[in-house]
């Protein structure tokens, strides 16, 4: 079997911020091939003559990512073992997420798997700030992953010691009843009378979701009135539900006329069944907040070649269509080279200004804002 069959569709170039729907390039980007590869991390993750592509391998997630009958594990499963055959790819999913490998570092017990699929930046920086720097993820070895060439350029995880690699993104958005409310152009909007009793939005101390919002407010608003404006949106009617699913489905329902969620959303919700119609989507100001969700490598891995394998298998055409429309999110690899369900294509949109904040601001900083936020909402 030749192991690079897994890249050699994969797309390449860059994807453009624009505020819209997906829409394929006509032309395609010649690869470039005269690029130096990166050097080999301390580890030497210098790939072998012989790599070793047979056993068990074990890749730790999320509950969404293989759980529920349009979960995209399962698919995810059977290509593998499709491309890989005398392998055998076992899913794992702690019940306390990456905190189960947080403790079993701190415990100095072993680690179960080999990847970590799910990975966002948030997730990444509470590690850091809790373990010794690369105490559960290995720095990876550029060479070993030739996939991550076609990386759209606007898209980095912001690890410093580069031991992630996007598998998909999503933007933040507002989602608003047409019917009901005009398309509000500003954060600041929110805080007006005619949003009063209007918005919904996760738990930042519970949801991924909640948590971007927190984040962007955080970069919109700044570090010295974020709270300030959490409380004016209390005071404006704000209603907090426990996650995105919640979210999603009360918005569905007309439960209220304004949520926070995702610009995939209407994807989703049209292959769930969910009427759409009115839905419209909203980045004030032309923002929404940018979550790489990515793959890590394990720093204790048994299957090492396996694992880099995987994040290049994770980041081929194929993958990456199936990828984006099961679980919701943006591809990484520019669309030019990408067959995308027509739904899917015309729904996702991503803002002209995605907006993050930087991984050394996260460690830093993400434990007392999430808590300020807590405690802000709760006096």
């Amino acid at each position: 079997m030749n192991r690079r069959s897994v890249v050699r569709a994969v797309g390449v170039g860059a994807l453009a911020g624009t505020a819209g729907c997906f829409s394929r390039d006509e032309e395609e980007d010649e690869d470039d091939g005269d690029e130096e590869a990166t050097d080999a991390t301390e580890r030497d993750d210098t790939e072998p003559d012989d790599p070793d592509l047979e056993g068990t391998f074990r890749v730790a997630t999320t509950e969404s990512m293989v759980v529920g009958e349009r979960a995209v594990g399962e698919w995810i499963k059977e290509a593998f073992e499709e491309e890989f055959p005398d392998a055998e790819l076992q899913w794992t999913i702690p019940e306390a997420g990456l905190d189960h490998y947080r403790r079993r570092v701190d415990q100095g017990a072993e680690i179960d798997a080999d990847v970590y699929l799910g990975l966002t930046p948030s997730d990444l920086a509470r590690l850091d700030a809790d373990l010794a720097a690369n105490a559960l993820f290995r720095e990876l070895g550029g060479d070993r992953l030739p996939a991550t060439e076609r990386i759209r350029d606007d898209l980095e995880f912001g690890d410093p010691s580069g031991r992630a690699v996007p598998a998909g993104v999503r933007y933040s958005c507002l989602w608003y009843d047409e019917s009901e409310l005009e398309e509000p152009d500003d954060l600041a909007d929110l805080l007006d009378d005619e949003y009063e009793d209007s918005l919904l939005v996760p738990r930042a101390d519970r949801s991924d979701a909640g948590l971007a919002f927190l984040l962007w407010t955080i970069e919109t608003v700044g570090d010295d009135g974020y709270r300030r404006y959490w409380g004016d949106l209390e005071e404006n009617g704000l209603e907090l539900v426990n996650d995105w699913t919640a979210s999603t489905t009360a918005f569905a329902d007309g439960d209220r006329p304004l949520a926070v969620g995702y610009s995939t959303d209407a994807a989703f919700a049209e292959r769930e069944g969910l009427e759409t119609d009115d839905w419209e989507l909203a980045f004030p100001n032309g923002q929404g907040y940018e979550t790489p969700v990515g793959a890590a490598i394990f720093e204790d891995a048994e299957e090492v070649d396996l694992a880099y394998d995987f994040l290049n298998f994770l980041l081929s055409s194929d993958v990456q269509a199936e990828f984006a429309e099961r679980h919701s999110v943006i591809p990484a690899l520019s669309r030019a080279f990408l067959e995308l369900d027509e739904t899917f294509e015309e729904s996702a949109a991503v803002p002209s200004e995605p907006v993050s904040v930087g991984y050394d601001r996260l460690r830093s900083d993400l434990e007392r804002w999430v808590d300020e936020w807590a405690e802000t909402l709760a006096e």
